[in-house]
């Protein structure tokens, strides 16, 4: 476990530094396939990561979605909710390519009431 930790700690440096671990993506599965992993299994198991790494992008937007419709007022039936949920699902893929995009992880925004 310590070489793989050793194997990859620049692509960790590189993503931290640049805020976006899409950067070390290639990278990384040049060291991994290096390190001995199975490329079918690289291949497969990197790029799933990152697609669920949204996920915490997508649940912010519907929360905040739901928040601001509560916030004024705007009754949401389940079924809304959950086609609301399904849409950011859908839309959230786009924030993997701008880093930082999500506005959760960004404290100065202020929704005004």
């Amino acid at each position: 476990m310590i070489d793989l930790a050793i194997c990859v700690k620049d692509m960790v440096l590189l993503a931290f530094s640049t805020a976006s671990s899409e950067a070390a993506f290639p990278k990384l599965i040049q060291e991994l396939e290096s390190f001995g992993c199975p490329p079918k299994i690289v291949s497969f198991v990197l790029p799933l990561g990152y697609s669920f790494n949204l996920d915490g992008s997508m649940l912010y937007m519907t929360f905040a979605s739901l928040f601001i419709a509560q916030a004024y007022g705007v009754p949401l039936s389940l079924g809304q909710e959950v086609s609301m949920l399904l849409v950011l699902m859908l839309t959230s893929k786009g924030i993997a390519g701008v880093p930082r995009a999500s506005p959760g992880r960004d404290r100065r925004h202020i929704i005004p009431l």
